[in-house]
């Protein structure tokens, strides 16, 4: 009856060591698990980082603009090592036909002649040495960019403007890009019209589950109007 009940004891004794070994065994795995799963995201936010570095750095040395955004796009879906199926749906697949369709439009509107007309009108007041002449410039890019919307106003005064900045001097062309690059962007911000990246988040203010807002053309006018008007004026200053 003793041996039945030591043999019994010292049972209980490894069942409870070996549960205390198991338990230990468990911690330790979920312990290389979580460092493994630490080390992996340091080395994903790296490869990030170093693919978004090396897609600035070949757009500032001239590189084609669009097949440097694809081949950064695609290095990390490979590095993602996943399924690209739920990174293409949250693609916007209308916002790329409304560029597309944009573009076309544009190509289709300055092959009627319009623009190269208004611009032999507006040109003898336009003329980028004098003040008056720079701030002609100024309206008509405003205008322009919200009414066509900023992109498509670069398109179509970008080489006339430097063509007319280079029979002055030379040295007005750079000058010339410098003003439209500045305007066009700064009056993006007047309307909604101005840029798509307004429209954009009007829609995705509109669509926010809970968390929506009616941004209104009204509503954004008021406020885009006097800023556009003061940012504008205070670069021009500083290109000038």
């Amino acid at each position: 009856m003793y041996w039945r009940e030591l043999s019994s004891h010292l049972k209980e004794e490894e069942d409870a060591n070996g549960e205390v070994v198991a338990d230990g065994d468990t911690l330790e795995t979920a312990g290389n698990s979580s460092a493994s799963s630490k080390w992996k995201a340091i080395l994903w936010k790296s490869c990030v980082y170093l693919v978004t570095l090396g897609m600035l750095i070949a757009l500032v040395m001239g590189v084609n603009m669009s097949w440097t955004a694809v081949t950064a796009a695609v290095a990390l879906m490979v590095l993602d090592f996943k399924d690209a199926q739920p990174c293409l749906e949250k693609v916007s697949y209308s916002l790329l036909i409304l560029f597309c369709g944009m573009f076309m439009t544009i190509e289709g509107f300055n092959k009627t002649g319009f623009p190269s007309c208004l611009w032999e009108f507006v040109e003898p007041f336009a003329q980028i040495n004098h003040a008056s002449g720079i701030a002609v410039l100024a309206v008509l890019i405003v205008i322009l960019s919200n009414v066509v919307s900023n992109v498509p106003t670069v398109l179509l005064l970008g080489a006339r403007m430097a063509a007319s900045a280079a029979c002055i001097s030379p040295d007005y062309v750079r000058k010339s890009w410098l003003i439209l690059a500045w305007v066009s962007t700064v009056a993006g911000n007047l309307s909604l019209l101005g840029s798509a990246a307004n429209m954009i988040v009007c829609e995705q203010a509109s669509r926010a589950p809970n968390l929506g807002y009616n941004l209104s053309f009204w509503s954004h006018l008021k406020f885009g109007v006097p800023s556009t008007i003061i940012v504008t004026a205070i670069g021009l200053t500083i290109i000038r």
